[in-house]
């Protein structure tokens, strides 16, 4: 608990020092008067703007007008932290405080709860500390976006799954348990709904594991069945519900990273649905203001062979990128950016060579190949689709917290043997 507390301290500090430099522009170019980053969080001029108007929709004209609104959800959430907090703060990064503190907090407790649950205690408190302290994610966990709230979606779910991997539930908990990892998958798909496909693939990665861990146990584990079949009921019955005429967590056409999706296409088979997609996706970027920082940018997908060939390079990519180059020429928003970025690539290779000792001497543990399995796909993936650096950086987030989750094991073992 004092360790959550710390965090928490250090959390609301860091909130209060970005709005008093932002409100006295102290860095005009930094920060406007909201405390709303104008370079690393470009949306959250507008976001800020929506959750505003909405939360003087609901003081003015009440519950029903509010949920009339057509907002995203993180927006709508925002909204409801300042119409409790905005009378007495204003709506800037104060008032949302309160809602990104929850969101930060709980992204380390589900950092900790998978180092401790594959391993043990100490590796999830290590990578949980690493988490706390990585700068950049430390920056826009204190802006109005609809990051941290996916992240901690999608990182809670891996908590689950990781349970069913490592634990026998009793019927009646699993239907509580259950509970949570359709709720954790609904938010996820009104939070980042274009990034659904990572949700699935973790599915089916726990689902093959799990049935793994019943054939060698020789064992039928009811409750654990059950959790699943809730997760993976919620996982397709969400999209067909929640469908609207614009897919849940694409950015409103007003927001400055905007990428349009323009491309219409008749009624497809599933196989040439996920290639078009795949390639609709990358050539969204192209619409992107912000392509100094795009990497292969030329770069187009006709059919699946050009997919598959690119697969090497967007596994590279995915992990790797920025490269070394990149980090000290300046991008779309100044040279500063790069080289926080470039620091944290750099430690990131270390702690990939951390993880691959874990990944040898862990061989044999489900709960690890979980977490590798599902980062190595996310990654390829981001690999695949995303062009730009920074919209890159941002959406491995999640991947890179997994794959931390596995480098303190590494380390730690290291430092046993010595």
């Amino acid at each position: 608990m004092r360790h959550l507390l710390l965090a928490a301290a250090v959390h609301i500090a860091l909130t209060i020092a970005i709005f008093l430099t932002g409100h006295f522009q102290l860095l005009p170019g930094t920060f406007d008067q909201n405390g709303i980053g104008l370079t690393f969080a470009i949306d959250g001029a507008t976001y800020r703007t929506l959750a505003s108007d909405m939360a003087g929709v609901w003081q003015t004209d009440g519950f029903l007008a509010w949920l009339a609104v057509k907002a995203p959800l993180h927006c709508r959430l925002y909204s409801l932290s300042f119409a409790i907090f905005g009378k007495l703060l204003g709506h800037n990064i104060l008032a949302a405080e309160p809602l990104n503190l929850f969101y930060y907090l709980g992204i380390l407790i589900c950092v900790y709860v998978l180092g401790r649950e594959t391993f043990n205690a100490r590796t999830g408190m290590l990578a949980a500390t690493i988490v706390a302290a990585w700068p950049s994610f430390l920056l826009h966990s204190t802006q109005l976006l609809r990051d941290p709230l996916a992240i901690l979606c999608l990182l809670a779910l891996m908590v689950l799954l990781t349970l069913l991997l490592g634990r026998t539930f009793t019927p009646r908990r699993a239907l509580l348990i259950g509970l949570a990892g359709a709720m954790s998958v609904t938010v996820f798909w009104m939070t980042r709904g274009n990034m659904w496909n990572v949700v699935l693939v973790a599915i089916v990665v726990g689902l093959a594991l799990l049935v793994h861990r019943m054939l060698s146990e020789k064992e039928v584990m009811a409750g654990n069945i059950i959790v699943m079949l809730s997760i993976i009921s919620a996982a397709l019955l969400v999209p067909t519900r929640l469908e609207s005429t614009t897919l849940p967590g694409v950015r409103p056409p007003a927001t400055p990273l905007a990428i349009p999706l323009t491309i219409q296409r008749p009624a497809q088979g599933t196989w040439t649905r996920v290639v078009n997609q795949i390639a609709d996706r990358r050539a969204g970027f192209r619409f992107s203001t912000a392509n100094a920082s795009n990497i292969d940018g030329d770069v187009r997908f006709n059919g699946a062979g050009d997919i598959v060939r690119f697969i090497p390079r967007a596994f590279v990519i995915g992990f790797f990128a920025p490269f070394p180059k990149m980090w000290v020429q300046s991008g779309s928003f100044g040279l500063a950016g790069r080289l926080l970025s470039g620091v944290e690539t750099l430690a990131m290779y270390f702690l990939y060579v951390a993880a691959g000792l874990c990944v040898w001497r862990e061989r044999r543990n489900r709960k690890m190949w979980l977490l590798l399995l599902v980062a190595t796909i996310g990654m390829l993936a981001l690999g695949l689709v995303v062009v730009n650096a920074g919209a890159l950086f941002r959406l491995r987030y999640a991947f890179w917290m997994m794959m931390i989750v596995l480098a303190p094991k590494g380390i730690l073992d290291r430092i046993n043997m010595m």
